[in-house]
């Protein structure tokens, strides 16, 4: 692993899951991922995919890059009954961590536990640029493949769309007071055929998430914190 003496600073950290997420990006970045956008210098990385690996890969590029802020791209899937689409992309003001068996009454999180994160106000605010819905955001452990539970864990918190990455990066950066935000693209509805549309419609979810980004970059960058 290379020190963070090495590799330096960066004023905006681009983070994802695994790097088809990220192949949104090399139009404006070329196929390093990394660049001078306007002024920010703009560094995209992998965490891993699943809670866990998102906990321990955000640390660790944290500390390597120690960043400005953050911004996660991916994809997700949305709540049969929210108001988000397949295409749709997605600005996340609050994250939650989520366990289907809390929504059923079946068992219960530690009252000290840390179970939902807000999305830094004024990042969130000028990637969606009142284009994006600002919607909330559900982190479960595992892909929510019945109906009638998606339907549970809607109606219980409130979310509009599921990812298995997003608290554990946006918990990492507030253990480390970095600003976070999270752009998704809609691939799919949760439940039994949410897999089979994952497989049709991620390249072109994360694709829309990325081009979100790459906008807000182009555009200035609006509400990233001064250095």
């Amino acid at each position: 692993m290379a020190s963070t003496s090495n590799l330096g600073s960066v004023d905006l950290l681009i983070l994802a899951a695994y790097a088809p997420e990220l192949v949104g990006m090399r139009r404006l970045l070329g196929d390093q991922l990394y660049g001078n956008v306007s002024g920010v210098v703009v560094s995209c990385k992998t965490v891993g995919v699943g809670l866990p690996n998102a906990v321990a890969g955000t640390t660790t590029r944290l500390l390597q890059l120690r960043p400005r802020a953050v911004v996660l791209v991916g994809t997700a899937g949305f709540y049969w009954g929210a108001s988000a689409q397949i295409g749709e992309a997605i600005v996340p003001k609050r994250v939650h961590l989520v366990s289907p068996i809390e929504c059923e009454g079946r068992g219960g999180m530690p009252e000290p536990m840390a179970r939902t994160a807000d999305c830094n106000a004024m990042l969130a605010l000028g990637l969606g640029a009142g284009r994006a819905p600002m919607l909330d955001l559900a982190n479960t452990l595992v892909v929510t493949t019945d109906d009638a539970l998606g339907g549970r864990i809607q109606q219980a918190t409130g979310c509009a769309v599921e990812n298995l990455e997003a608290f554990g990066v946006a918990n990492a950066c507030a253990l480390q007071n970095v600003p976070f935000a999270c752009v998704v693209g809609v691939s799919n509805r949760v439940g039994a055929t949410g897999r089979d549309e994952w497989r049709q419609h991620h390249k072109n979810a994360a694709q829309g998430a990325c081009e979100i980004v790459s906008r807000w970059l182009v555009g200035g960058a609006m509400g990233l914190p001064h250095a």
